[in-house]
Protein backbone atom coordinates (compact mmCIF):
# COMPACT_ATOMS: atom_id res chain seq x y z
CA UNK A 1 0.00 0.00 0.00
CA UNK A 2 1.25 3.44 -0.81
CA UNK A 3 1.53 5.48 2.44
CA UNK A 4 1.58 8.79 0.66
CA UNK A 5 -1.84 8.18 -0.96
CA UNK A 6 -3.56 6.99 2.22
CA UNK A 7 -2.46 10.01 4.31
CA UNK A 8 -3.36 12.77 1.83
CA UNK A 9 -6.93 13.56 0.90
CA UNK A 10 -7.87 13.04 -2.72
CA UNK A 11 -7.86 16.01 -5.02
CA UNK A 12 -11.26 17.21 -6.25
CA UNK A 13 -12.12 16.48 -9.84
CA UNK A 14 -12.79 19.68 -11.78
CA UNK A 15 -15.60 19.23 -14.31
CA UNK A 16 -16.33 22.07 -16.76
CA UNK A 17 -19.89 23.49 -16.62
CA UNK A 18 -20.87 22.23 -20.08
CA UNK A 19 -19.67 18.67 -19.53
CA UNK A 20 -22.25 15.87 -19.75
CA UNK A 21 -20.91 14.20 -16.59
CA UNK A 22 -22.00 17.16 -14.42
CA UNK A 23 -25.74 16.69 -15.16
CA UNK A 24 -26.38 13.25 -13.67
CA UNK A 25 -25.58 11.58 -10.41
CA UNK A 26 -21.96 10.69 -9.95
CA UNK A 27 -21.15 7.03 -9.51
CA UNK A 28 -18.13 7.46 -7.26
CA UNK A 29 -20.19 8.43 -4.18
CA UNK A 30 -19.51 12.17 -4.38
CA UNK A 31 -22.46 14.51 -3.97
CA UNK A 32 -22.89 18.14 -4.87
CA UNK A 33 -24.05 20.47 -2.12
CA UNK A 34 -25.44 23.85 -3.03
CA UNK A 35 -25.49 26.44 -0.25
CA UNK A 36 -27.24 29.75 -0.66
CA UNK A 37 -27.40 32.73 1.67
CA UNK A 38 -30.75 33.44 3.26
CA UNK A 39 -32.16 36.77 2.15
CA UNK A 40 -33.79 39.13 4.66
CA UNK A 41 -37.21 38.18 3.26
CA UNK A 42 -36.42 34.48 3.66
CA UNK A 43 -35.20 35.09 7.18
CA UNK A 44 -38.40 36.98 8.00
CA UNK A 45 -40.53 34.18 6.53
CA UNK A 46 -38.62 31.62 8.56
CA UNK A 47 -39.19 33.69 11.68
CA UNK A 48 -42.91 33.92 10.92
CA UNK A 49 -43.05 30.14 10.42
CA UNK A 50 -41.35 29.53 13.77
CA UNK A 51 -43.74 31.98 15.45
CA UNK A 52 -46.79 30.27 13.89
CA UNK A 53 -45.57 26.84 14.99
CA UNK A 54 -44.95 28.14 18.51
CA UNK A 55 -48.45 29.68 18.59
CA UNK A 56 -50.02 26.42 17.41
CA UNK A 57 -48.12 24.47 20.06
CA UNK A 58 -49.27 26.97 22.71
CA UNK A 59 -52.90 26.68 21.56
CA UNK A 60 -52.64 22.90 21.68
CA UNK A 61 -51.28 23.09 25.21
CA UNK A 62 -53.99 25.53 26.33
CA UNK A 63 -56.64 23.34 24.67
CA UNK A 64 -55.41 20.32 26.59
CA UNK A 65 -55.72 22.23 29.85
CA UNK A 66 -59.21 23.48 28.89
CA UNK A 67 -60.30 19.87 28.35
CA UNK A 68 -58.54 18.49 31.42
CA UNK A 69 -59.71 21.19 33.83
CA UNK A 70 -63.41 20.12 33.82
CA UNK A 71 -62.34 16.50 34.04
CA UNK A 72 -60.26 17.31 37.12
CA UNK A 73 -63.27 19.15 38.61
CA UNK A 74 -65.50 16.16 37.90
CA UNK A 75 -62.99 13.83 39.53
CA UNK A 76 -62.84 16.09 42.59
CA UNK A 77 -66.65 16.16 42.78
CA UNK A 78 -66.80 12.35 42.58
CA UNK A 79 -64.19 12.01 45.33
CA UNK A 80 -66.10 14.44 47.58
CA UNK A 81 -69.41 12.64 46.87
CA UNK A 82 -67.88 9.24 47.68
CA UNK A 83 -66.49 10.66 50.93
CA UNK A 84 -69.90 12.10 51.90
CA UNK A 85 -71.68 8.84 51.09
CA UNK A 86 -69.17 6.96 53.22
CA UNK A 87 -69.82 9.25 56.17
CA UNK A 88 -73.62 8.86 55.76
CA UNK A 89 -73.38 5.08 55.50
CA UNK A 90 -71.11 4.81 58.56
CA UNK A 91 -73.52 6.97 60.61
CA UNK A 92 -76.45 4.65 59.83
CA UNK A 93 -74.54 1.62 61.03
Amino acid sequence: MDRRRSNQPGEPEIIPPGDVRSRGASFDGAQSIYVARISPVGFALMGVMVAVLAALFFLLLVGAFVVLLPLAGLLLAVIIAIGLFRVLIWRRL
